[in-house]
């Protein structure tokens, strides 16, 4: 079965960069690349090919994936005929655009509201501490600049600017944005370009000025997209519009600084697509009326208008005319302002900046009346005034503040401080809790939607607790919903969801939790709050219900302490031991001191999510787990759940990181009695992320490499691990103390002992790709033996074995030699059986 990665169609560097990215992040992925890609855009799949891995669209069997991962969109119309999957496959979508009309539901992934989709896969990867090779560093980077338009568009977030300096650290190359997105333009494109700026002049849309251009061209010219990022740039606008009509069609190219939603006026008029920054779309109509069509369409989607009263500080501070300069000055000296409207009778005369008292005072004029020095008549303005209005006359008459008057009164003033932080003013951040919901795919927020609605309905108090917190503060994408109910029974609560929402549900009732496996593959894990009793250090624990205030102590660490109450509003993230803290330092502490005692898995389960998140044990967290080691905690926990656990680990996409934890703490050799093979296991790491496919248990071979035998030994038959992995073991032990493999020595060792031979072998390796690199051929096997006449029996495997030992020597290299040496086999074979049947 396939997991699949697409992107939309006529994908940009940003799609094919998260394709890449995504790549990292699923390497057991095939992953495509279709639909009409620009000139541009195929060059890099051709530069890239050997680190994409793409596969031809063609080779994909439909039928045959089991995932589909979308990247850089969330529109089920754009990956078209990929959206034939999408209720019948799990999906996972990555995507920075916002929600479409019609929307892929995905249950994995992350939908955020940044600059690129790259951004975010980069932000996920680097938490995770997978590698990016430079090649897609590059990549990533080109995306990231194009999507965000070298960071000048107004989604831009911060999240972007970090990402490209991750990308830059791995190695990411400027020369490659600079080639493709500032290289220069050919004869066709600076004629294109001339023809638009002549075109080009300014309208007002909503309080904001938008540059745009219509015409038509006389023949089609590829890649003219980058022209609207000339015109709003080469403009004091707010946005720009080009509508260019070319072989029968109007292209609509609209940017954004931040004050339009240009990808909701497209999607509204024309069904186009895009982001808030940038958006195409493609229309009937002629350039002219579709470019009217746009600006009618941008009106809906402008932000409002900053005007001067939304900015103006009142009551205002104003000195009289007569009042002596010494005295003004010490009005500003205490009101901490740099200038002050001056009055006559009740009207304003004028304006005094703290720069001329100042100099005043050094001529000695401290007794002069401040008329002497005012500037007059004051620059003024209305409280209508717009933002831009005032931000020219600030700059017409160099001017730092603008009295606003109205009916002749003086009812305000803006300052420069106050246009500044107008311009700089942040998108209100609505909360860590609002933002982890925020994050959510479609199918998983309506799952959750359903779960608030049923925990109304039923009553009790409903939380998103744990991973799922964690994972959303982190903006690593969801896997799972954890959710705890308090004030109700777990198995009501859990019938009560399967009713709304289906799937098969199954419960612990003994630990208070129950399980919900939806068809689209979301998994919701409810439990009820609760208090855990350990009889005996290392048994598992009894529960009890309680509330969220008591269950909240019971975990493992402070970062999955954490809770979102859902249910009753409001919203609120609870975080009693600073695990938000603790994830801005990436750290992990333990919430008690006794807890390794209580229960020393949490030792190993800590080692695998520091591991999988690039943290550290905090210091004395770290302490109290040696302290458990030197007692000798894990002696008592059974060999079954230790397996669980080492299973668990050993699952990860990266399993070095954790395992080298546990072999810094000494838990390896106390909990398995196992050596740490370090540069074995990495390698193995480095051939999964590559894409080599093998068992998990390859990872236990490589620690049982390192182990001395008896060791070993005890090890296998205490862990209950296979027969089979022991032969394997033996196997990959004389296969790297050989001189010369044969095919055949290579074959028996299967994938999962060709794996670890690779990994362990740097004289082998290159032996073991050879062999898996060679196009199948097809080998006798028994049927064939027995098509040839010879009865099944002992007889047959004889043949088998002679033939494997002429293919081993080379005296047969293809399927019609092997068949013909076991013909003759059976000749000699036969003879001897008809002697034994005629007692000869």
């Amino acid at each position: 079965m396939v997991k699949l990665i697409v992107t939309h169609a006529q994908p940009d560097f940003d799609a094919v960069a998260s394709v890449a990215l995504a790549k990292l992040l699923h390497p057991d992925a095939t992953a495509i690349v279709g639909g009409a890609i620009s000139p541009p855009v195929a060059t890099i799949v051709r530069l890239y090919r050997d680190e994409l891995d793409l596969s031809d669209p063609i080779d994909v069997e439909l039928e045959q994936v089991r995932e589909l991962i979308v990247v850089d969109t969330a529109d089920r119309r754009r990956i078209r005929p990929y959206d034939a999957l999408l209720e019948r496959v799990v999906v996972t979508v990555y995507d920075h655009h916002p929600r479409p009309p019609e929307p892929i539901e995905a249950v994995h992934g992350l939908v955020e509201r940044v600059g690129a989709t790259a951004s975010l896969l980069t932000r996920i990867l680097q938490t995770h501490s997978i590698a990016i090779p430079a090649a897609v560093a590059s990549l990533a980077l080109l995306g990231i600049h194009e999507d965000t338009g070298h960071f000048n568009y107004g989604l831009t977030r911060p999240l972007d600017h970090a990402s490209a300096s991750h990308l830059l650290a791995s190695g990411a190359s400027v020369r490659l944005v600079r080639r493709y997105l500032q290289e220069g333009l050919g004869p066709d494109h600076l004629a294109f370009r001339a023809r638009m700026f002549s075109e080009a002049h300014e309208r007002e849309v909503g309080g904001w000025q938008v540059a745009v251009a219509a015409f038509v061209y006389p023949n089609y010219l590829a890649n003219v997209a980058g022209m609207a990022n000339e015109l709003l740039e080469q403009s004091a606008a707010d946005a720009s519009v080009l509508a260019v009509g070319m072989d029968g069609k109007t292209l609509l190219f609209a940017r954004s600084g931040g004050m339009f939603d240009v990808a909701a006026a497209l999607v509204e008029q024309f069904g186009g697509g895009g982001h808030p920054g940038a958006a195409f779309a493609r229309s009937e109509l002629p350039p002219e009326a579709a470019l009217e069509s746009t600006l009618e369409a941008l009106a809906r989607h402008a932000e409002a208008v900053t005007r001067a009263d939304h900015l103006m500080g009142r009551p205002v501070k104003t000195v009289d005319r007569e009042t002596p300069i010494a005295a003004a000055n010490a009005v500003l000296v205490r009101s901490g302002h740099n200038g002050l409207p001056v009055m006559d009778q009740g009207v304003l005369a004028g304006v005094v900046s703290r720069r001329d008292l100042e100099r005043a005072l050094r001529h000695e004029l401290g007794e002069k009346p401040v008329a002497d020095i005012m500037r007059s008549p004051a620059i003024t303005a209305s409280s209508k005034a717009s933002l831009r209005d005032l931000e020219t006359m600030v700059r017409t008459h160099a001017i730092g503040r603008i009295p606003i008057v109205e009916g002749g009164a003086l009812v305000g003033i803006v300052t420069r401080s106050d246009l500044l932080a107008a311009r700089h003013r942040q998108t209100v951040d609505p909360g860590p809790a609002a933002r982890v919901l925020a994050q959510l795919p479609g199918a998983a927020k309506a799952a959750l939607e359903v779960a608030i609605a049923t925990s109304d309905a039923v009553g009790g108090t409903l939380f998103l607790v744990g991973g799922t917190v964690r994972d959303g503060l982190l903006g690593t994408g969801l896997k799972d919903l954890d959710l705890a109910i308090e004030g109700q029974p777990i198995d009501r609560f859990g019938a009560a969801l399967q009713e709304a929402l289906g799937g098969r549900l199954s419960c612990h009732l003994v630990f208070g939790t129950c399980t919900l496996e939806l068809s689209n593959g979301l998994t919701l894990d409810v439990a009820t709050t609760r208090e855990e009793f350990y009889q005996r250090p290392g048994e598992l624990p009894q529960v009890a219900a309680t509330t969220l205030h008591k269950d909240l102590p019971r975990r493992d660490f402070t970062v999955n302490a954490l809770a979102i109450r859902l249910t009753p509003e409001p919203l609120e993230l609870i975080d009693p031991f600073g695990g938000l803290a603790d994830l801005e330092a990436r750290r992990l502490r333990s919430i008690h001191p006794l807890s390794f005692v209580e229960d020393p898995t949490r030792m190993i389960r800590g080692a695998r999510l520091a591991g999988r998140l690039g943290f550290r044990f905090e210091e004395t967290t770290r302490g109290q787990a040696l302290a458990a080691l030197r007692d000798d905690a894990l002696h008592g926990v059974s060999a079954a759940r230790l397996r669980n656990e080492l299973a668990s680990t050993l699952a990860e996409p990266r399993v070095a990181p954790a395992l080298t934890i546990l072999a810094e703490l000494g838990a390896l050799e106390a909990g398995y009695g196992v050596a740490f093979n370090e540069a074995t296991v990495r390698r193995l790491d480095d051939l999964r992320q590559a894409g080599k496919a093998f068992p998990d248990r390859a990872y236990v071979l490589a620690l049982l490499l390192g182990t001395e035998e008896t060791a070993a030994n005890h090890h296998l038959q205490r862990f209950h691990w296979p027969r089979a992995l022991a032969r394997t073991l033996l196997k990959v032990r004389e296969a790297i103390g050989s001189e010369l493999l044969q095919d055949e020595d290579l074959e028996e060792l299967g994938a999962l002992g060709r794996a670890v031979l690779e990994a362990a072998s740097s004289r082998h390796a290159g032996r073991v790709k050879l062999f898996e690199s060679a196009p199948a051929r097809r080998k006798l096997r028994g049927r064939d033996v027995i098509d040839l006449g010879l009865p099944p029996g002992p007889q047959v495997g004889a043949v088998l074995r002679e033939v494997a030992r002429a293919r081993a020597d080379h005296r047969v290299a293809t399927f019609d030699q092997e068949l013909e040496l076991a013909r003759q086999l059976i000749g000699s074979t036969g003879s001897k059986v008809d002697q034994e049947k005629h007692g000869s």
